[in-house]
């Protein structure tokens, strides 16, 4: 063997050696990675596996909110549907008489005040709501007491606009005064001290001729009734309460006057409000088709939602039926006695 040969031997294995410790490098390198790009695999898909998982859950939470949304009302509907027809507490406690006025209606209220206490049997007090005092024949309550203002009745009806609520309150041929009104016959036995379980709501256009008894030998009001029939009223009824529907075909319980019992009007209240969760004056305003706030509109009725909620939850009321008629010339009011009427009504709108 040559010198050569001898000498190029060492480095021919140095270089295989490191070859093959390149190779090892390479291939635990290779192992390194693969294991790492495993594992952020198996990571990702762990991840992605819980992701779906919280995904899932949110659909099925999101999926039971709706489910709960659509069936709470109709769970709560039918539990107040079990309590329909039980007998309430009434009483023939003497009445008292709540009257709310204003300026267009100065004319005729010394005459319904005149006709209440001559001919309205088991009467206690009398009590004018306005925003002003405008008589001494009868109590005095300010409008201004009660828990919401004409100006928020307004934002209600214009669904929470305060630039609509603003023009609603400027306009001179809204109908903001007329839901207004309403609102205040109905909190009355709520906002005014020491008032009666029975109290009286009679329109200040209204006058009585001749002796009327308002509450039954059971406790439970009468009621005079009219065919008057207007179809958004029931429509405004049916979004306050979907089970309150009108009772009498041939009935409306639109007669200008209304005895209301706190019993009966504490449940049309507990119901509206548990269902809505929110104050009942506030549904109210909210369930008005705002179509009907313009001039000569009536979208929503107190008579004819506390009339037909009492007549479908007791037979402790009764009907009544009352000789009446609307006139606008107060100069007929010897004729309308002497015809024998009950009670007539003098409404502004006809008498200009």
């Amino acid at each position: 063997m040559s010198e050569l040969s001898i000498l190029a031997a060492p480095k021919s294995n140095f270089t295989q050696r490191t070859q093959r410790s390149k190779r090892k490098a390479r291939k635990e390198e290779d192992t390194k990675i693969g294991k790492a790009l495993k594992c952020f695999v198996s990571s990702s898909l762990r991840a992605l596996r819980l992701l779906l998982c919280v995904l899932c859950v949110k659909l099925l939470l999101g999926a039971a909110r709706m489910l709960l949304k659509l069936f709470i009302p109709l769970i709560i509907l039918f539990s107040l549907s079990l309590y329909a027809n039980i007998p309430y507490t009434l009483t023939n406690e003497p009445i008292d008489v709540v009257i709310p006025t204003s300026a267009v209606d100065q004319e005729t209220l010394s005459y319904c005040i005149e006709g209440v206490k001559k001919n309205c049997q088991n009467i206690r007090r009398i009590i004018v709501v306005s925003r002003q005092k405008m008589t001494n024949e009868a109590e005095w309550y300010d409008e201004a007491d009660y828990p919401f203002s004409k100006y928020d009745v307004a934002l209600y009806l214009k669904r929470m606009d305060p630039i609509g609520a603003d023009r609603f309150m400027k306009s001179h041929n809204s109908r903001l005064g007329w839901y207004y009104q309403q609102l205040l016959k109905l909190y009355a036995p709520y906002v005014i001290p020491g008032i009666s379980s029975n109290v009286l709501i009679v329109d200040s256009d209204t006058v009585f001729f001749r002796p009327t008894e308002f509450v039954n030998v059971e406790g439970g009001g009468n009621y005079a009734v009219s065919g008057e029939y207007n179809l958004p009223y029931f429509e405004h009824m049916a979004r306050l309460l979907p089970t309150l529907r009108k009772v009498y075909h041939e009935y409306s319980g639109i007669c200008h006057h209304m005895l209301f019992q706190k019993p009966i009007l504490d449940d049309l209240f507990f119901q509206v409000e548990s269902l809505h969760q929110q104050e009942f004056w506030k549904v109210f305003c909210l369930c008005v088709d705002p179509e009907y706030l313009r001039e000569e509109g009536s979208g929503a009725s107190e008579y004819e939602i506390y009339f037909n909620f009492a007549f479908s939850t007791t037979d402790q009321v009764k009907i009544r039926p009352l000789h009446w008629t609307n006139s606008g010339d107060l100069n007929l009011m010897q004729n309308h006695i002497k015809d024998g009427y009950d009670f007539v009504s003098y409404h502004c709108y006809m008498r200009n």
